[in-house]
């Protein structure tokens, strides 16, 4: 058994978290076996307000995983490093813990997970800097899409060791993806004002009695102000908000609806899962090009199996969705396409045999 120590958050609520618990559950240990730390375990109730907060905790936690990292290398069973990251002050734990790892003769991998990776490098402050060269330090770049594989490969130092490695679903055999009325529109998702959220509601207003739009997930009081505000006497009867809902109660809204729209201009966007769900049920998708977003409405043929729409404009939002509307039979053909993309591409069985001929690559290198 080849031993893989998997550098990630263990508790919070972000989406590494959400991807590293179902990892650690699912991934198949025949070849090799995981080996969990979590990347932090000091968050003050001030952690979010400043820097400075970030700061003390970023270095009370790298401290605590310098020495179980070291503790675990002594014991000179572990092979491959893989750390998950989100750049800024995690660039520095995926530095001190390659060069730990190097001293030990272990592979590291360095798991990119977010999308602003082109201009995180080109950064001049000292952070753009430590990127710089944690990069040329390590021995595997993952990262989520094309756009940042393009740009990591041009680069003479990396061309060699970037791969793109998507996040995934299990994805449940579908004989028939059905027609759709493309009436029934949702948000899914934190509500994050970048997420297009507020766009999304006007475009609803818009289109008045044509759609109806369902909102689901947590937010601040505020936000939901908002959206009760912008809705004005459409709210509660064609704009709807359901709160923060269970992962059951959020499969089962996906599978009613007939749109799934995320027109995010989220600075740290990623490889949203609720995209990812959405094509899995062969529902229609409208986005923005932000992250791997682009590289998932594109269909396996090179055709859209999605709808890429311009960053917070309402009346693009309103276009795509009169579009799907007006011509049903192409809406329906690129959800189609969209399934088709999820089950050949993003299937966790897919996916994780990627991982394990990654891991064999690593090792294999020099």
């Amino acid at each position: 058994m080849k031993n893989v120590l998997l550098i990630s958050p263990g508790n919070g609520n972000g989406g590494i978290r959400s991807w590293t618990i179902k990892f650690i559950d699912t991934f198949p240990n025949s070849d090799f076996n995981l080996v969990f730390e979590g990347s932090f375990s000091y968050r003050s109730s001030k952690h979010f307000e400043n820097t400075f907060y970030r700061l003390i905790d970023g270095t009370r936690d790298l401290a605590s995983l310098f020495f179980r990292v070291r503790k675990r290398l002594l014991k000179h069973d572990i092979l491959i490093l893989h750390t998950t990251t989100s750049g800024s002050f995690g660039t520095l734990r995926d530095f001190v813990l390659m060069r730990l790892c190097h001293l030990y003769n272990v592979k590291c991998i360095m798991h990119c997970r977010y999308g602003c990776i082109k201009e995180d490098y080109k950064r001049k402050s000292f952070w753009g800097y430590l990127l710089r060269k944690t990069m040329k330090e390590y021995d595997q770049i993952w990262v989520l899409d094309s756009h940042s594989a393009d740009f990591l490969k041009g680069i003479d130092v990396l061309t060699d060791k970037v791969f793109v490695t998507p996040n995934s679903i299990e994805v449940s055999p579908r004989s028939v993806i059905e027609p759709k009325t493309y009436k029934s529109v949702a948000f899914i998702g934190n509500l994050v004002p970048t997420k297009g959220l507020f766009e999304l509601v006007d475009a609803a207003r818009k289109l008045n009695d044509s759609v109806k739009l369902t909102i689901a997930g947590p937010g601040s009081d505020d936000v939901v102000q908002k959206i009760k505000d912008l809705s004005g006497n459409l709210y509660g009867d064609s704009i709807i908000y359901l709160g923060r809902l269970n992962n059951k109660d959020v499969l089962s809204l996906m599978e009613k609806i007939d749109i799934l729209a995320l027109p995010t201009y989220y600075p740290s966007e990623g490889f949203p899962i609720s995209i990812l769900e959405a094509m899995s049920k062969g529902k229609m998708v409208i986005s923005c090009d932000r992250a791997a977003i682009l590289d998932m409405l594109t269909a396996v043929d090179g055709s859209p199996c999605g709808m890429i729409v311009k960053e917070k404009s309402v009346d693009a939002i309103v276009e795509a969705i009169q579009w799907c509307q007006d011509n049903k039979t192409d809406a329906d053909e690129m959800c189609k396409k969209a399934y088709d993309k999820a089950i050949n591409c993003y299937d966790t069985k897919v996916v994780y045999n990627l991982y394990r001929s990654l891991y064999n690559k690593v090792l294999q290198s020099n």
